[in-house]
């Protein structure tokens, strides 16, 4: 801390790991860099020396990127990599204009929890910490909700979106404020009241018209899971209450309004299940400098 009270907080990137064509858009950058730096020196006057001559205005960088020694190269994709994987721990999604494979995928996973832990009666409470801020949506959802639909999109799912502060349910709506790093959403449903509500830090989020309900007249039906999703490179904390000391702000805004943990007395830890549709491949180079690429023509029987 500095004596002014100044304390220095960078985003957290430990948890931001890079695609390989992530990668490679770094090395593209990199190259892009070196050719925008030696094309303002030779504008400025400068020529290409062995050696470095500052008054005469001479600098051995001066080269094609390919030829340029390897701690300039590390130097260069150093500084693109920080501001890559800051703009990814943001929420933004990086991807190549071209995708070279032909499967359908999509850029948000969904985690809910099994079918037939779905609660019809009561009312129930657990927690969602965003450890990034970019694209996670978290809340409640009917046992049946679909993986290859955008969550609440439909009438299967009832959540917030911190990260662009929006209720969503057959759309979206604004809703509450954004979340902060570190922040933890606490996710109510009181199926006596037929109601769904949201906190964040133990504080009651609000509508523009100042309710404290983001859904009300709720129809119970099958009843109600625990869900949520996040986008690519994002990373969230649930916490069903299994353990209800580890609850943040329960004590403070689910007690006492008579809510109890979604897990609760629960000895075993709830089966959770996620969609498959994120992609799990990535296309090999012919040419990789460690990976080598083999078709086989056997078939296996079962």
């Amino acid at each position: 801390v500095m004596t002014n009270g100044y304390k220095p907080a960078p985003l957290d990137l430990n948890h931001v790991k890079l695609t390989p064509n992530q990668n490679q858009l770094v090395e593209k950058l990199a190259e892009n860099g070196h050719n925008v730096w030696a094309r303002d020196r030779v504008r400025q006057g400068w020529t290409y020396s062995i050696v470095q001559d500052i008054v005469n205005k001479r600098n051995p960088r001066l080269v094609p990127y390919n030829l340029l020694d390897e701690r300039t190269k590390k130097t260069n994709r150093d500084s693109v990599n920080n501001a890559v994987r800051t703009l990814i721990g943001y929420g933004y999604n990086i991807e190549p204009p071209d995708q070279e494979s032909n499967v359908k995928t999509t850029s948000v996973r969904i985690f809910r929890a099994e079918k037939s832990y779905a609660v019809t009666q009561g009312k129930w409470y657990f927690e969602f910490e965003a450890i990034t801020t970019g694209e996670m949506r978290v809340g409640w959802a009917r046992p049946c909700v679909r993986s290859d639909t955008e969550l609440g999109a439909d009438e299967l799912a009832y959540v917030f979106n911190g990260n662009k502060a929006q209720r969503w349910h057959v759309g979206n709506e604004p809703f509450g404020r954004q979340w902060l790093s570190g922040d933890v959403v606490g996710c109510m449903i009181d199926l006596n009241e037929m109601n769904i509500m949201f906190t964040l830090n133990g504080e009651m989020l609000i509508s523009d018209s100042g309710s404290e309900m983001a859904f009300k007249d709720i129809e119970i039906g099958e009843g109600f899971i625990p869900v949520c999703a996040l986008g690519l490179s994002q990373v969230g904390r649930i916490n069903l209450g299994q353990n209800v000391s580890s609850l943040k702000y329960f004590a403070i805004c689910g007690l006492q309004e008579g809510f109890e943990p979604f897990a609760i007395n629960m000895k075993r830890d709830i089966t959770m299940w996620f969609s498959k549709s994120l992609a799990q491949f990535v296309p090999v180079p012919t040419d990789h400098h460690h990976i080598e690429v083999a078709h086989h023509s056997n078939l296996i029987k079962l």
